[in-house]
């Protein structure tokens, strides 16, 4: 395991991979992608319990054998479970290229309106003004 924490946290190899299934444990993961280049560093995320979380890391030696891995395996079937395979980003980098989720939805739902009646075109000049 890599033990460099400069090196892990400059991002450069990092992979981040969901959707895994429970039985896929840090040996099988490495078994999976190790034939993509030099694996610094593998975990398979689990709880408290010890169960999988379904995602885990890999750190790969170079960006090179990332990049191949991500190509190779993303979609691929794990276990009868297709998987996502991309660049692992931190939770700052999420936010800055995602946004925050709480900004991503706009939809909202409206009732009790009573006896009100509204007509379409009234219903939607009542909430015009918060957005189209």
């Amino acid at each position: 395991a890599q033990r460099d924490p400069s090196l892990r946290k400059s991002g450069v190899g990092n992979v981040f991979i969901k959707n895994l299934d429970t039985s896929i444990d840090n040996k099988s993961l490495y078994d999976t992608f190790s034939v993509f280049g030099i694996i610094l560093s593998c975990k398979v995320a689990h709880d408290e319990r010890n169960q999988s979380k379904g995602y885990g890391f890999d750190h790969f030696e170079t960006q090179d054998a990332s990049d191949q891995a991500i190509q190779k395996v993303i979609g691929m079937l794990l276990n009868d479970k297709k998987v996502y395979v991309g660049r692992f980003m931190t939770r700052k980098e999420r936010m800055e290229t995602l946004g925050h989720p709480a900004t991503r939805f706009t939809n909202i739902y409206e009732k009790n309106f009573g006896d009100a009646n509204l007509s379409d075109e009234e219903f939607q000049q009542l909430f015009e003004p918060y957005g189209k």
